[in-house]
């Protein structure tokens, strides 16, 4: 469990800055940040930022599958700035998936569409078993 929330909270970080994104310095911005390697059926997280707005945006995120069809996963509209995290459920899957997460953020003049692979796989439980000594002879048993 520990091995597995350090690998994605390591690929959150990493995807932190794919979705960064500069307009001109006085336009706006936005920043989408979400783990690179999803586990199927799991509450994934999902954060975006909407930097120095000029007039009111709408900022929508979707995921598209490998036959290009596209499920809403957020849209929020705004005047003003914004940083939310939220949760949404991972699709299910028995092998693994590459999707893409596709963000449009549009107004009255500005307009601007980014997209990004995510990869969708099932996760192997892992069980760690710690003994008292490293190695046993035929017949010792462990303390527990």
């Amino acid at each position: 469990m520990a091995v597995r929330e350090i690998c994605v909270w390591k690929w959150l970080i990493l995807a932190l800055f794919l979705f960064a994104v500069e307009g001109q310095r006085s336009g706006p911005a936005f920043l989408v940040s979400f783990p690179a390697v999803i586990e199927f059926g799991s509450d994934a997280k999902l954060c975006e930022s909407l930097l120095k707005p000029n007039e009111s945006l709408k900022m929508t995120l979707s995921l598209l599958n490998d036959k290009n069809k596209a499920t809403q996963l957020v849209q929020q509209s705004s005047v003003t700035e914004f940083h939310r995290c939220f949760s949404f459920k991972a699709p299910l899957g028995d092998l693994d998936s590459v999707q893409t997460l596709k963000v449009e953020v549009q107004g009255r003049v500005f307009k601007m569409t980014e997209e990004r692979k995510v990869m969708f796989r099932s996760f192997l439980p892992l069980t760690f078993i710690q003994t008292d000594k490293p190695i046993y002879n035929p017949g010792q048993t462990g303390e527990l």
